[in-house]
């Protein structure tokens, strides 16, 4: 099914507020750094993913979940230094202001298969990589003539070259 759009930005906005509200009711609990956090993500209006990747969606099957959301946790997944997607969706699933933040109910986040699939429509493109499987053969360094001599160098410009 194509994602049903859940609304605009100040939706998710009211969604964030009555959602922290709800599980955060001491807004001291949250460390000062991650205030920067949620300040940055409520200026961050990604409504725009989801008319993007409208077309990337099948119109069978359940529905899958709003682009936007799905672009914003991961961003939020590299701003709290979380590499993994299996580390990242096990976080959503234990942590209600991680999934606050996505825009996910907590205890109703996606799984890792979910973000594979949301990547692989995001990137938009027949080939995994940007950069080709096949890289140029590297230069073999030479052995020095004599011992305690030094190698020639294998760059293509010397250091002295670059300061003149």
């Amino acid at each position: 099914m194509l994602p049903v759009n859940c609304g605009s930005h100040s939706d998710y906005q009211n969604f964030v507020v009555k959602n922290l509200h709800k599980y955060y009711p001491n807004p001291d609990s949250i460390a000062r750094s991650t205030w920067d956090i949620i300040d940055r993500f409520w200026n961050l209006d990604l409504s725009y993913t989801d008319e993007k990747l409208k077309n990337r969606y099948s119109v069978f099957g359940p529905a899958p979940r709003t682009p936007s959301c799905m672009h914003r946790s991961y961003l939020l997944s590299l701003d709290f230094k979380v590499t993994s997607l299996t580390e990242w969706a096990a976080q959503l699933k234990i942590n209600p202001l991680y999934a606050i933040l996505s825009g996910f109910e907590f205890g109703d986040t996606p799984g890792v298969g979910t973000f594979y699939d949301f990547l692989n429509r995001l990137w938009d493109s027949d080939e995994d990589n940007l950069s080709p499987h096949i890289h140029p053969i590297k230069a073999s360094v030479k052995k020095p003539s004599a011992k305690g001599a030094k190698a020639k160098p294998v760059e293509k410009i010397s250091v002295e070259q670059l300061l003149q």
